[in-house]
């Protein structure tokens, strides 16, 4: 039982490194690059990293998941956690920053691909929102996974 919960939280670290780490690398890192980029480079690069990163940023929730949902019975010895506690309080976390996560990578950044604008003409006001909401999501991501993974400390203290 010990070797099946090491392997589980190994490979929930590996999930939520990543997820995390993007979260956190999003709103620090890539969008003030983005910023100093002009519009038509912006969109090559997020058109170049988009389709490299979601299918390992998506890989990754489905470990964090997959292996969260198997540490429960093995970690407390029942699936009768939800009661008002520090897991409950992740699982709820965790679930705002999938909902989050998928409106960022799907809604907003389908949105700004349409609303992209063609070289040499000016961004329009709903292109500029938009961004703005992107970059305000991105620290929200940013802010629940510092709160899951304080969350984490609570559990593993």
């Amino acid at each position: 039982m010990n070797t099946l919960l090491a392997l589980s939280f190994w490979i929930h670290l590996i999930g939520v490194t990543i997820w995390v780490g993007v979260s956190i690398l999003m709103p620090v890192l890539i969008m003030p690059i983005l910023q100093t980029l002009e519009p038509p480079a912006r969109m090559k690069f997020m058109s170049g990293w988009t389709p490299k990163a979601a299918p390992i940023i998506n890989i990754a929730i489905v470990l964090v998941v997959l292996s969260g949902i198997a540490q429960i019975p093995l970690k407390f010895g029942t699936w009768n956690v939800f009661g008002l506690n520090v897991l409950t309080a992740k699982l709820f976390v965790t679930l705002l920053m999938m909902a989050n996560g998928i409106y960022v990578g799907v809604v907003l950044a389908k949105r700004i691909g349409t609303l992209a604008p063609a070289p040499g003409t000016p961004p329009s006001p709903q292109f500029l929102k938009t961004q703005r909401m992107l970059n305000m999501h991105s620290w929200v991501q940013f802010g629940l996974a510092i709160l899951v993974l304080l969350l984490v400390g609570f559990l593993t203290a």
